[in-house]
């Protein structure tokens, strides 16, 4: 059985069981066995960013005309992924207000959740905020799962690194990568237990939230499978615009590529008709077709801009947080360069939130309820990244000649 169909029933299990037989001894039973797993898949993620980021910068050097190829295409990943969280991150507020919950309910689940979570959220002034951003000691940033610093000096290395002589450079670039190959090993591991930790979590927020729970997880998946549509239509618009090509030919090109991508939720097994369609329909030279879309699919997951805010405000919603001001422009910016940071693994995505959760006071726990439903909407998260591997081609490789 494929394994994200095996989550989803597992999901659907522990709802059920939790709301038709909300037992104290049961609850008492599970609840460390969702908490346990959720730790798990925390213990290898901040190495991991730090290595991938670390790695991914170090292998960044290349001839001159792929050096500024590369540059132009990192240069559009962010304006779009800044761009589009900025935009999300205002309105998941917005599209998830309301939601069908019991305040009594959220708070009980809330009080099962991670102790992290609470002194995560302190509110900080503007200054502090921007002061908090440097560490003074990068391994207690690490030690206390402070993210934001630790991707700062993870930056700071990985750009220093480039300065090193090409033997020092690939000898560390090589050793962070093994590192992190390594730890996405141990997270292979514990995403088998995948199953038995959602029937754990979702049992708990069943038993404590009801059939409201049901109601909320069915809004979400409608409002973020809708939110990806409307995203996938701008970005095409700004496509069309910026780079100047046919509507007509860029849809052509892309959607014998959205068909594998959909079929069979997966951007890699996408690639070669994307390449094709690219090729053949837009004439791109071959530089951008080469540099370009390898490089997207690398680090570029365009979907993050507009799932991941979605995913919180719900997580936050079910345990009774509300995200402020300056929490949501935390996870914003977080969005941004964890999103590069992506190992291609399954349910990779929501792995490296799991330290971004804490960072703005939201409880880890929430990651494996949205891990769980993910089989609805990770159908059009693919088919958005593919589109946004296209996009940045046509975008980045503009003006350039063969």
């Amino acid at each position: 059985m494929n394994p994200a169909l095996q989550v989803l029933l597992a999901f659907l299990a522990g709802l059920g069981a939790g709301i038709a037989v909300p037992t104290e001894a049961i609850l008492r039973a599970v609840e460390p066995v969702g908490t346990l797993w959720i730790n798990a898949l925390r213990m290898p993620i901040l190495p991991l960013i730090v290595m991938l980021t670390i790695a991914g910068i170090a292998k960044a050097r290349d001839t001159r005309e792929a050096g500024a190829l590369t540059g132009r295409a990192v240069l559009t990943f962010l304006v779009l992924l800044v761009v589009f969280t900025a935009i999300m991150t205002a309105l998941a507020p917005l599209l998830l207000a309301g939601l069908p919950l019991d305040p009594a309910a959220t708070e009980a689940l809330r009080a099962s959740a991670s102790s992290e979570a609470a002194s995560g959220g302190a509110q900080l002034s503007v200054s502090g905020w921007l002061l908090s951003l440097i560490p003074t000691n990068p391994i207690k940033a690490a030690a206390d799962g402070a993210l934001l610093p630790l991707v700062f000096f993870a930056l700071l290395y990985g750009l220093a690194l480039t300065r090193m002589s090409d033997e020092v450079r690939t000898r560390q670039g090589e050793g962070a990568q093994g590192i992190a190959d390594v730890l996405i090993v141990i997270i292979r591991w514990v995403l088998l237990l995948a199953p038995i930790g959602v029937f754990a979590l979702a049992y708990g927020l069943g038993a404590k939230v009801g059939a409201p729970a049901a109601a909320a997880v069915a809004r979400y998946l409608v409002v973020t499978s809708l939110a990806i549509l409307v995203g996938g239509v701008l970005l095409g618009i700004i496509t069309v615009a910026i780079g100047r090509v046919s509507p007509k030919l860029f849809l052509a090109a892309i959607a014998p590529a959205l068909v594998i991508a959909f079929s069979s939720r997966s951007s890699l097994a996408a690639l070669p008709v994307l390449i094709t369609g690219v090729r053949e329909k837009l004439r791109l030279p071959e530089p951008v077709i080469g540099v370009v879309i390898p490089l997207a699919a690398s680090i570029f997951k365009f979907n993050a801009a507009i799932t991941w805010a979605l995913g919180a405000v719900f997580v936050g919603a079910l345990y009774g947080v509300e995200l402020h001001a300056a929490q949501l422009v935390t996870f914003g910016i977080g969005t941004v360069l964890l999103s590069l940071t992506t190992p291609g693994i399954p349910s990779g995505g929501f792995l490296v939130q799991a330290p971004l959760y804490l960072a703005v006071g939201l409880p880890p726990e929430g990651l494996g309820i949205l891990i769980a439903v993910d089989l609805v909407p990770d159908v059009f998260k693919t088919a958005i990244n593919v589109t946004g591997y296209a996009s940045a081609a046509v975008i980045a490789g503009r003006g350039h000649t063969a």
